[in-house]
């Protein structure tokens, strides 16, 4: 975040932040995908629109506002439980305001239309948010941090789970953990004032967000531990890798989640090494 930036006008109203979940739960989205409508008076932009879903993204118009004046469309990565719906819907937006909406992206070749991120969300009284690298899940996942100290934070923090790490997405375990950092030291300094993640619910205060942070850290560095112990034990195979670590119980639905973060733990050590 560019400390330098235009900062907004202190005497202009709250940016409103409306979430409208997804009607996609499961094993990975949890209750759904939550979509968010940022409104700044009349101006709104809209980050991760989630998956082409008709009723969805009807519903995210209707939040917009008829007579609204839409800015942009921002998808915190590629995924397209966050992405899917993103192409359409500012065609929808840019067809009913007569005005050119852009959609934003980091990795534009997973997001077809998209152009590059801006540094931050402008609007007629300043800055409305600060665009966050945040790699690790993906290789383009970022996070928005929007007036007030609220942080979008897309798939890097979730709320009630841990994220997956994804090494074909070009997620990696050491971006992971060098993004949480970021964020710890944000939320530690009280930039950081409530989490808003892409599923689950919200960490509503400053302290629960900096648990939350330091939750996923000591989430990791435990099974970066547990994974190490297993290999000195002479665990090689993955599917001995999962037992070992994650036991007999994991739910099938799990599996594939469990093994992509097996393989970010093992690359991670490698690196390590």
């Amino acid at each position: 975040m560019d400390d330098h930036a235009p900062q907004r006008d202190p005497e202009a109203p709250a940016v409103e932040l409306i979430a409208v979940r997804a009607d996609n739960p499961g094993p990975m989205t949890l209750s759904g995908t939550n979509s968010y409508v940022l409104r700044d008076e009349d101006q709104v932009w809209i980050i991760d629109p989630g998956p082409r879903d008709p009723e969805h993204l009807a519903e995210l118009l209707l939040r917009c506002g008829p007579d609204s004046r839409p800015l942009g469309v921002l998808v915190t990565h590629r995924h397209l439980d966050h992405a899917a719906g993103a192409a359409t819907l500012a065609r929808q937006l840019s067809a009913r305001s007569g005005r050119e909406v852009p959609l934003w992206a980091a990795d534009q070749s997973a997001v077809p239309g998209s152009r590059p991120l801006p540094s931050s969300l402008e609007g007629d009284h300043g800055t409305v948010g600060h665009v966050i690298h945040l790699p690790g899940h993906t290789s383009d996942s970022v996070g928005v941090l929007v007036d007030g100290g609220r942080l979008l934070s897309g798939d890097t923090l979730l709320g009630g789970s841990s994220t997956v790490i994804v090494p074909e997405d070009g997620g990696s375990l050491g971006d992971y953990l060098q993004s949480l950092a970021i964020l710890r030291a944000m939320a530690a300094d009280g930039r950081i004032g409530s989490i808003h993640p892409g599923h689950g619910p919200v960490h509503e205060s400053p302290l629960e967000s900096l648990e939350a942070i330091e939750q996923a850290i000591a989430h990791r560095r435990e099974r970066i531990e547990e994974v190490r112990r297993a290999r000195t034990a002479g665990v090689l195979t993955m599917d001995r890798l999962l037992r070992a670590v994650y036991g007999t119980e994991l739910p099938p639905e799990l599996a594939d989640a469990a093994r992509k973060n097996l393989r970010a733990t093992l690359d991670h050590l490698a690196e390590e090494r």
